[in-house]
């Protein structure tokens, strides 16, 4: 019995151990959080497990697959990711200004932002960003939205890998993300955003040249659906948000854009416009 008493003892205290309260500086760390966020977990870096798909067909160098599964918010997140190739132009590049005005290219490595969605469950999309070592994720599924962010964006704490895990439901200004009553514009009379010869045309016409205007204006080349963007990062945003590093910058920069065009590509506007969204141009 002794051995198995022993055993019984040492369990205990394991499970004490790992059931035990965070610690006093986790406590003031995670206060600034405890004030914007209702629930979140912070994870290690070390936590996603990661695989590369290959297949048999030829794969271009561009094109890059991965599996990559995480446990947080007492759920399991099992992610399929695909190299993004339409976060970009053809003829894209990223640049840095000097003081006086010099321009000099810097290197961005495309094969770091993804697409795809959660294994089994329908409907999902994430958008992601992997680096050596840092993970950012937006995960859209029919339970909730997602978000998963590098801790030191949040607290004072220096880079060191750990991950911010939260609900979009769990922001408490939650008032400054909510979307407008209608996709789109709102406007009582949205004629006044149209040329003045084109309104005057409008009200002096007949009934019969309403329609025949109404049908020239839905007469739309669908196949020009993205817009490409230039992209400026000021010092300040460089020096707080980018942490005075350049490949920060950019990489905060592009995955603001990817959101962006995620919410304009999934977005129907007037039951004509569908499958819009930018690119980053430079």
């Amino acid at each position: 019995m002794r051995p198995q008493l022993a055993v019984f003892v040492v369990f205990a205290v394991l499970t004490e151990a790992a059931a035990s309260p965070p610690t006093d500086a986790q406590q003031q760390e995670f206060a600034p959080l405890r004030s914007m966020l209702d629930d979140f977990e912070v994870l290690p870096f070390s936590s996603l497990q990661t695989h590369s798909v290959r297949r048999r067909d030829v794969q271009t160098e561009a094109h890059v697959e991965k599996l990559l599964s995480f446990s947080a918010l007492q759920r399991r997140f099992r992610l399929y990711l695909r190299t993004n190739n339409e976060i970009f132009t053809e003829d894209f590049r990223a640049v840095v200004v000097d003081e006086d005005g010099r321009e000099r290219g810097v290197p961005v490595n495309r094969h770091n932002y993804f697409t795809g969605h959660v294994i089994g469950e329908e409907n999902s999309r994430v958008q992601a960003h992997i680096d050596d070592d840092e993970f950012s994720a937006h995960i859209l599924t029919d339970e909730a939205e997602f978000n998963m962010e590098p801790l030191w964006r949040f607290t004072s704490a220096p880079p060191d890998g750990r991950l911010l895990i939260y609900r979009s439901e769990d922001i408490r200004n939650i008032s400054r993300l909510q979307r407008p009553a209608v996709c789109g514009y709102a406007a009582p009379d949205s004629s006044h955003y149209l040329p003045v010869s084109v309104r005057a045309a409008m009200l002096d016409g007949t009934h019969k040249d309403e329609f025949a205007f109404r049908g020239k204006r839905q007469a739309y080349d669908h196949k020009k659906n993205t817009c490409p963007l230039l992209l400026v990062a000021d010092h300040r945003f460089f020096k707080h948000m980018g942490r005075g590093e350049e490949s920060t910058t950019l990489n905060y920069l592009i995955e603001l854009i990817d959101r962006v065009d995620d919410i304009y590509r999934n977005t129907s506007w007037d039951d004509e416009f569908s499958g819009y969204g930018v690119q980053i141009q430079q």
